[in-house]
C-alpha cells in the first residue's frame, strides 16, 4: 500500500514538474526571440531543437556548445556552428561578439559558476542580454527534501546515479549519460553542482556588471494553478530559476 501511494506521488510529481520545466522554457525561448538577436550563443545546446521552436526567424550567426558528440552532430545538421570544450575555463570567442547568450539548464551543472557569468558578459555585445535557467536551491520542494533529511531534488543526480533522497522520482535509479565518465566533458554534463538560489544569482550576476534580474517559478509540490497564484507573494521558493542579464550599453 505505501508503495503504491509513493508511486502516486511521484506521478503527480512528475506532472508537476513538466508543467514547471515547459513554463521555464517558454520564458527563456520568447524572450530570446522578441530580443531578434542576429547572433546568438546557445551554451548546452543539445541537438539544438530548443530554440528553433520560438524562433520566426532564426539568428544569422547561430554558434553552439554541446560536449556530447550525437548531439552535436543533430545540431550542426541544422546549420548551428557547434564547440566543445571544458565550460569551467575560457571560452573560444573574441570579446563583444553576441547579442543574446542563452543557456538553459547549464550552469548548475559547472563548478565554476562564477567563470562563467565573466564570460557571458565577456563575449556579449554592450546592450546585449544574457538569458539563464536553472534549478533553485531554496526551493520549497528542496527545502521539505532537506527537512526530511534527504538530499535536495536539485542535487540527487551524482554521477549517473540517483541518490541521497526515496522519494525522489528517479530514486536509485541509473542515468545512462551521453559521455563516459572519464571523458573530459562529463564533468559539465553529469549532474548538478553548484545549485544557485534566487539571491546568489542575482549578486554573481550584479556582481559580474550586469543588470541583472532573477526569480523563480513553479513552487513544486504545488498544482501548477496555485503555484502561479503565488509566486509573486513567496518569490523565492519557485522549483526553476530565470536569470536575465544585461550589459551595459557603455560598461
Amino acid at each position: 500500500m505505501a508503495n503504491f501511494i509513493l508511486k502516486g506521488l511521484q506521478r503527480y510529481g512528475d506532472r508537476q514538474r513538466t508543467l514547471g520545466i515547459n513554463r521555464c522554457d517558454d520564458w527563456a525561448g520568447n524572450l530570446a526571440a522578441e530580443l531578434k538577436p542576429v547572433s546568438l550563443l546557445d551554451v548546452g545546446c543539445g541537438d539544438g531543437g530548443m530554440l528553433y521552436k520560438y524562433f520566426k526567424q532564426v539568428p544569422a550567426e547561430f554558434y553552439g556548445v554541446e560536449g556530447a558528440p550525437s548531439l552535436k552532430d543533430k545540431a550542426e545538421k541544422r546549420g548551428i556552428k557547434v564547440f566543445s570544450y571544458d565550460l569551467n575555463g575560457r571560452w573560444p570567442f573574441e570579446d563583444n561578439k553576441f547579442d543574446v547568450v542563452f543557456s538553459n539548464q547549464v550552469i548548475e551543472h559547472l563548478h565554476n559558476a562564477r567563470l562563467f557569468a565573466e564570460e557571458a558578459y565577456r563575449v556579449l555585445k554592450p546592450g546585449g542580454t544574457a538569458i539563464i535557467t536553472s534549478e533553485n536551491l531554496c526551493s520549497l520542494l528542496n527545502w521539505i527534501a532537506l527537512s526530511c533529511g534527504f538530499t535536495p531534488f536539485s542535487l540527487m543526480q551524482l554521477c549517473g546515479r540517483y541518490m541521497g533522497n526515496p522519494i525522489g522520482l528517479h530514486a536509485n535509479e541509473k542515468l545512462v549519460e551521453p559521455v563516459p565518465i572519464d571523458h573530459p566533458a562529463f564533468a559539465g554534463i553529469s549532474g548538478h553542482i553548484r545549485v544557485l538560489t534566487v539571491r546568489q544569482a542575482r549578486e554573481l550576476f550584479i556582481q559580474t556588471g550586469f543588470e541583472t534580474e532573477s526569480r523563480s517559478i513553479s513552487i513544486l509540490p504545488l498544482p501548477d494553478g496555485l503555484s502561479r497564484m503565488l509566486e509573486g507573494i513567496v518569490q523565492h521558493r519557485g522549483h526553476y530559476l530565470l536569470i536575465r542579464g544585461r550589459k551595459p550599453a557603455n560598461p
